[in-house]
């Protein structure tokens, strides 16, 4: 495991239930999710998270990267496992079937409100800050 990982193999098999991906490719993209973490909050790799921080990165890196390793997968007609389905639609007479993928192409990306609420533990939520214009005179 990349020691700069904010999860391991075994976490990230804990939080998503995937047992089929490659312990390697897991691990290749746990340290890529870490990294763009990383780089999306400015937290230097020398800097260690610690409890509900910990917790939040680890969630959002096991998170993206599930979402970039398992691949929406459709099943025929009649089973049950359509995993990454949102929404479906049929029709009994015209042997019609519509599916809506929550994420078709695969793009690992964060959680939007524990991404919010990882940089607000950080300090490092939204700003407020003015702007005063000086027209033609001396500041």
């Amino acid at each position: 495991m990349d020691e700069y990982s904010f999860a391991t193999v075994d976490e990230y098999r804990i939080d998503t239930g995937d047992a089929a991906t490659p312990d390697e490719r897991v691990a290749a993209e746990l340290s890529r999710q870490s990294a763009k973490l990383r780089a999306t909050l400015d937290i230097g790799r020398t800097r260690a998270l610690t409890g509900d921080a910990a917790a939040l990165a680890r969630d959002l890196v096991t998170d993206a990267a599930r979402k970039k390793l398992v691949q929406p997968a459709c099943a025929p007609m009649g089973v049950e496992d359509l995993t990454g389905v949102s929404q479906s639609s049929f029709t009994a007479n015209g042997f019609q079937g519509s599916f809506t993928f929550q994420n078709p192409s695969g793009t690992a990306y964060f959680d939007r409100s524990t991404l919010t609420a990882l940089k607000r533990l950080l300090g490092r939520g939204q700003r407020i800050g003015t702007v005063c214009p000086n027209y033609g005179g001396r500041p």
